[in-house]
């Protein structure tokens, strides 16, 4: 063989060999499924692979689904020492990511995520995002750079159809539960029970201030229905019993009180009993005036039934209803 010729050949092999490495060591991540035909009922699965020439401990991936056609159910992570980690999930849009404690070396599949078909539709999947993760130099989780995306949407076709119920998918390893959340919000029981105790206390509530409203109004009413009395015990008049139906009524030595009481140690006008919302009331005038014997001078002071009354130096009376 001429030198030329196996030159050409070295060189052609060197390249070969290169493009061969670069492409196994290129990093990338990509969508694939094995069949795109579905009936309804049926469980859809497809597939999250990659290639990485640098160990990773984690990954991530979102994809795109139409709800009204899929139910996501789970992905399976065949990786060895992956371990899924639960995320909230949106309706429309599965969010998957797993994480290793140790490196580990990836050249194929990462994992595979189950939905069930809901209806006979025409739909598809797609890849919004996806990275590879690995422990940077402070420790931290960080994601792999240099990472490209393939291929990102699958198309599918569902038949109306009803199909065979199947197993969630065709490869083992760690599982990642994908439940997407419901389109109405359940209302936790405890919450429940205590708004159930709240409004029974609230009613309860609510009928005892009724009840004890009117309680007391009755009282108000049964002590105004009664019309209050003095009964004269000593001096003028005494032995009489004055009906105190009209009120404010002034008692003195002047004719024109209501009740009116001969005596010199009684001036004019002496004393008048009123009424309030709450009760009855003495008021001293300028006499001398006392409540079992306790002295009201220019003031006034509650009446309660029995309270004995002294006006000047002999005339006593007692305050009933």
């Amino acid at each position: 063989m001429k030198p030329v010729t196996v030159f050409i050949l070295a060189i052609i092999f060197n390249l070969t060999v290169v493009m061969n490495v670069n492409a196994q060591t290129a990093e990338s991540i990509w969508l694939s499924a094995n069949t795109t035909a579905y009936k309804t009922g049926e469980t859809v699965a497809v597939t999250l692979n990659a290639i990485s020439a640098t160990p990773i401990q984690g990954f991530t991936f979102q994809i795109r689904y139409d709800a009204a056609c899929l139910k996501p159910v789970n992905a399976v992570s065949p990786v060895p020492g992956m371990n899924g980690l639960p995320l909230p999930q949106i309706a429309g849009l599965v969010d998957g990511s797993y994480a290793s404690t140790t490196p580990q070396n990836v050249n194929g599949v990462l994992a595979e995520v189950h939905f069930v078909s809901l209806r006979g539709c025409q739909t598809g999947l797609t890849l919004e995002s996806a990275a590879l993760a690995i422990r940077n130099e402070s420790g931290f989780a960080a994601p792999l750079a240099g990472v490209t995306i393939g291929e990102k949407s699958i198309v599918l076709n569902i038949d109306k159809a009803k199909g065979a119920s199947q197993s969630a998918g065709s490869i083992s390893g760690s599982v990642l539960p994908l439940d997407a959340p419901s389109t109405q919000r359940e209302i936790p029981g405890w919450i429940i029970g205590l708004l159930a105790i709240l409004l029974v206390v609230s009613i309860l509530y609510g009928v005892f201030k009724l009840f004890r409203k009117r309680s007391t109004t009755a009282q108000k009413n049964s002590t105004y229905s009664q019309i209050p009395i003095l009964q004269v015990k000593h001096g003028p008049q005494a032995g009489k019993n004055f009906a105190l139906s009209k009120l404010p009524c002034t008692i003195g030595r002047d004719p024109i009180n209501e009740i009116c009481l001969n005596d010199p140690h009684i001036i004019s006008q002496h004393a008048k009993i009123f009424a309030t919302n709450n009760g009855y009331y003495l008021m001293d005038l300028g006499g001398e005036t006392f409540i079992n014997g306790q002295a009201v001078k220019k003031s006034s002071a509650m009446l309660k039934p029995g309270d004995v009354v002294r006006l000047g130096k002999s005339a006593l009376f007692v305050f009933g209803s």
